[in-house]
């Protein structure tokens, strides 16, 4: 019988040579200058300021908080801020981060309570509005908490 695919005969060689029998895992298969050219959060807020940022501000923390493991759902408010449609010629697309929509500075903070007292208003939950609120209050005091070393 003959391997007309190269790829499982290399696969099989590099397992034979290694003698690791487990499938390649995300280090492997992703370059580690990618995960590491990523600002954490704690670094996201020493540059952003949630009283004065802008959709695309909103977009990178979404993003640090995916990669430190949080499970971010479609109901996230800084997700859905970051999340929006332009009208162009008649049709509707995604923002990009280059539309001057995604980098006009705003309040995130009164955004956010003006969205509860509205939904309050109308009789709408705000528990995801409450957390996101929390969420941006702890953030702004990120930048002023020095960062504890586990390992020494």
């Amino acid at each position: 019988m003959q391997i007309n695919n190269a790829s499982h005969a290399t696969a099989a060689t590099q397992t034979h040579k290694s003698g690791n029998s487990l499938p390649p895992t995300k280090e492997n298969i992703l370059p580690a200058t990618q995960e590491s050219a990523s600002p954490s959060l704690r670094d996201l807020a020493k540059s952003i300021d949630p009283s004065n940022m802008s959709r695309n501000d909103a977009r990178a923390i979404v993003d640090a908080q995916r990669r430190a493991g949080e499970l971010i759902g479609l109901d996230n408010p800084l997700l859905l801020h970051s999340m929006i449609l332009v009208n162009e010629n008649g049709q509707l697309r995604s923002a990009t981060e280059t539309d001057p929509i995604m980098n006009e500075k705003f309040n995130m903070l009164d955004a956010f309570k003006s969205e509860i007292e509205f939904n309050i208003s109308k009789g709408l939950s705000t528990d995801t509005l409450e957390k996101g609120l929390d969420f941006l209050e702890n953030f702004k005091n990120l930048r002023e908490i020095p960062e504890v070393n586990l390992f020494a």
